[in-house]
């Protein structure tokens, strides 16, 4: 059962199965401050908290939530109680915290897509000097989970799910500019913004499972760069 209409609730829909309950419908913008866009999470995954049993619950956090730098942020106060309600009520839960996500390149306020279509459209943006971020792409999440899933079949799982390469948002500007053939248009402003993340658990998981997934420093441009053809070709 799949809880949603998103980009996850879309990926995840191709391995659809009926033990298992993927909730994809929370907030998803970091930058959201509207108390009831979280009411409306808390309630409905409440009421699929309770409609989940004998089944196994699927919820996507955040991956800042494991290095506790924004934990004043309305945001990240949220989806670490919405952590708390899963852990407290479901019997079998698989927590995934998930980092900066990428697929389709279309209107989006995720940092991928809004980079993407700053700079195609010759937009200038305010760009921190000194900001890190860790990445994925949409197919590649679904991959790794599906897999994690199948092989901790008892639950009470949180897991950081990330390419483990840190990338500089100015490196990912670049990978931008490269595939794009278009030189951005950035206000550099001075500030720092990122954190580092414990990943063991899912390079535990890539070498059991014998994935290759390509992780490493070329990762982004490698993935972006198959989403950039689709965009040239009109694939979607």
């Amino acid at each position: 059962m799949i809880i949603g209409r998103g980009q996850l609730a879309k990926e995840f829909s191709r391995i659809d199965r009926d033990d298992w309950l993927v909730f994809a419908s929370g907030v998803a913008n970091s930058k959201c401050v509207d108390n009831k866009e979280f009411e409306r999470e808390e309630r409905l995954l409440k009421s699929h908290l309770a409609q989940s049993k004998g089944k196994k619950f699927i919820y996507f956090s955040s991956c800042a939530l494991s290095a506790g730098v924004y934990k004043d942020i309305p945001y990240y106060k949220h989806k670490m109680n919405m952590e708390r309600l899963i852990m407290e009520h479901a019997a079998c839960y698989y927590i995934f915290r998930l980092p900066q996500l990428f697929g389709d390149m279309k209107q989006h306020p995720t940092l991928i897509n809004y980079l993407w279509n700053k700079i195609v459209s010759q937009e200038r943006f305010p760009l921190f000097t000194d900001a890190y971020r860790y990445v994925i792409e949409l197919s590649d999440v679904r991959i790794l989970i599906e897999k994690v899933v199948i092989a901790n079949k008892n639950g009470g799982l949180i897991m950081n799910v990330a390419n483990p390469y840190r990338y500089s948002v100015m490196e990912i500007v670049e990978v931008i500019e490269e595939l794009a053939g278009i030189s951005a248009l950035p206000d550099m402003v001075k500030k720092s913004d990122g954190y580092i993340l414990p990943l063991n658990k899912i390079e535990d998981n890539l070498s059991c499972e014998s994935l290759e997934l390509g992780f490493g420093k070329a990762y982004l441009r490698n993935k972006l760069n198959k989403h950039v053809e689709y965009l040239a070709n009109g694939v979607t």
